[in-house]
């Protein structure tokens, strides 16, 4: 047993020291109230103002704002519509900062390194193969959900070649003292960025000439649309969480740990939900942030809210039942840190079983819930500190069906937890008892 906690322990601790999963954590942490933003635009255009979808088709008079929806729908192209271009600029900033370079320059020398990369001219030809016409610009799709990866790596990519060659101080342009520090810099990063965007334009345009198709086409191909397969997937879902809880066990934050990872994954399965929404059409991906939250981490990591209500209901050690009085507030917004601590979870052998078992148990009750659509397939990413039920009511779109599920989820949790509590009160109980007669 030591020697898995110390394995976890040294995992965890390269996990979270790793330059490059802080980066891309931060990056999406930083990014998440501008998806939220999006996520509002798609609500008003497919929920609230929608004379065949929402709730126009029950109350006609609400289309009276109709003229607003195209402000909703600039809400989500610029936010979630645009997500690679943000997050690229923001993996690229965090980089920077951690290589003690400036931060803003490497964040727009990434997002430029990004766009070389990018294909910005199509020829439409007719059936005989004549050229109609050249329409120059970037698709949409290159810059949402599909781009996400390509930006991510393009960022560690620009940023890191960038942090090498200007450690060559011959390829610094050097002015005289009198010279302003802002314009001195400007010309000594002149260099170094030039030749990053060269070698990666020039890189993409290798992968052109070889393959007949654009680096963001290969990698999402290659790597986003795999591993959102595998992250997206029952088994591999099952798998990251587990890999969280076990981290939780020794006192690491697993959520954090394992969010450079499966964050992006998971982003990229609910902006395609939310895509399918926008374009009239039914979301698909049962797996993404929001079924997370709501049938892993409702109430806090590991169900907590459950343990909460488990030990209101079964327990009778004051300390328990103060503890959990306290934890109960911030189990309504999803903090589950006092339970975890408080009670406490962590190395605790005995609820550490229903600390695992009740969020793969719900997890499971939510995935087949959706499948058989009984819950609709959640598509609008919510802040995580939403109140449980609320969440599965706004992140369906507002279907009575997610608050229900959730509140189910909720049920099984405590149902789990409920004989754990009374054993460990007994072990306490136990425990008094052979301190007090020896």
């Amino acid at each position: 047993m030591n020697q898995f906690t110390n394995f976890l322990l040294r995992a965890g601790t390269w996990a979270n020291q790793n330059k490059y999963l802080s980066a891309i954590k931060n990056a999406f942490q930083t990014f998440l109230p501008f998806t939220i933003v999006g996520a509002a635009g798609v609500l008003w255009t497919s929920v609230i103002c929608n004379s065949s979808t929402g709730l126009g088709a029950l109350f006609p008079p609400i289309m009276g704002l109709s003229f607003l929806n195209p402000a909703f729908s600039a809400l989500n192209f610029c936010t979630i519509g645009c997500i690679a271009i943000g997050v690229t600029y923001l993996v690229g900033s965090e980089i920077g900062k951690a290589n003690g370079r400036d931060s803003v320059f490497c964040g727009l020398l990434s997002v430029i390194a990004l766009i070389s990369v990018t294909n910005t001219s199509t020829v439409v030809t007719a059936d005989d193969g004549s050229v109609i016409r050249t329409i120059t610009g970037i698709f949409g799709d290159s810059l949402g959900s599909r781009g996400l990866f390509t930006g991510m790596l393009i960022a560690i990519l620009a940023s890191e070649l960038y942090h090498q060659i200007s450690k060559v101080d011959a390829l610094q342009i050097k002015m005289p003292e009198q010279v302003p520090t802002s314009v001195a810099k400007s010309f000594s990063a002149l260099i170094p960025a030039f030749l990053v965007i060269m070698s990666v334009s020039l890189l993409n345009l290798f992968v052109v000439m070889v393959s007949g198709n654009y680096i963001n086409d290969l990698i999402f191909a290659g790597i986003q649309a795999p591993l959102q397969h595998v992250g997206g997937s029952l088994p591999g879902f099952l798998m990251f969480e587990l890999i969280a809880l076990l981290f939780w066990a020794v006192g690491l934050h697993g959520d954090n740990l394992i969010s450079g990872v499966l964050t992006p994954i998971l982003t990229g399965l609910i902006l395609e939900n939310l895509d399918a929404v926008t374009a009239g059409s039914v979301p698909v991906n049962i797996i993404n942030n929001s079924f997370q939250r709501g049938f892993y981490g409702l109430g806090g990591t590991g169900m907590t809210i459950s343990l909460t209500l488990a030990i209101l209901i079964a327990g009778k050690r004051p300390e328990n039942r103060s503890t959990a009085k306290i934890a109960l507030v911030p189990n309504l917004f999803n903090i589950g840190e006092i339970n975890v601590f408080g009670i406490p979870v962590v190395l605790n052998p005995i609820l550490l079983i229903p600390f695992i078992a009740a969020p793969m148990a719900t997890i499971l009750f939510g995935y087949i819930m959706t499948a058989i659509h009984i819950c609709p397939v959640m598509y609008v990413q919510v802040p995580w500190t939403m109140p449980p039920v609320l969440h599965g009511f706004l992140a369906t779109g507002g279907s009575v069906m997610g608050g229900l599920c959730e509140l189910v989820g909720i049920v099984i949790a405590t149902l789990i937890y409920l004989p754990f509590v009374v054993l460990y009160e007994r072990q306490q109980t136990a425990a008094d008892k052979s301190e007090t007669e020896s």
